[in-house]
């Protein structure tokens, strides 16, 4: 229930506002792939990242891979699990030798990637990183 709430709360942000008025909810801003320094990934992580994955999938895959890593992110922080939230792009030549730039976004908790898994295709340009000093193993 919580990430069928809290998806189309990330929709509503990402189409309506610019990304300065709400990134600064999604943790401390860090150049490149931050790791979350967490020994071992959570079962509730795995847990709320298969949640999200399933509502979109019902929803038509509606939700882009950023709203999926905020809303994952969102969910983590209420339990205080430590994640990062990475943003990254690759550039590919098309078809008419254009050159085109993709973004994706992933979310890690600890040295692995829970939600967004894009076989090293994508360079990370920043993370937003949420810490708690304690880590409940799940």
């Amino acid at each position: 229930m919580e990430a069928a709430f809290l998806l189309p709360w990330a929709w509503i942000l990402v189409r309506t506002l610019p990304f300065r008025f709400w990134s600064r909810g999604l943790g401390k801003p860090t150049p490149g792939e931050a790791d979350p320094a967490v020994a071992a990934v959570d079962k509730r992580a795995r847990d709320i990242c298969w949640a999200i994955v399933a509502i979109n999938q019902a929803a038509g895959d509606r939700f882009t891979c950023l709203m999926l890593a905020m809303t994952a992110q969102w969910m983590l922080n209420r339990r205080h699990i430590s994640s990062s939230l990475v943003l990254g792009t690759r550039t590919e030549q098309g078809a008419d030798n254009r050159l085109t730039m993709q973004a994706h976004a992933w979310l890690r908790v600890g040295a692995r990637i829970v939600l967004g898994h894009h076989g090293g295709q994508y360079t990370a340009i920043s993370s937003f990183v949420r810490t708690y000093r304690r880590h409940a193993d799940g």
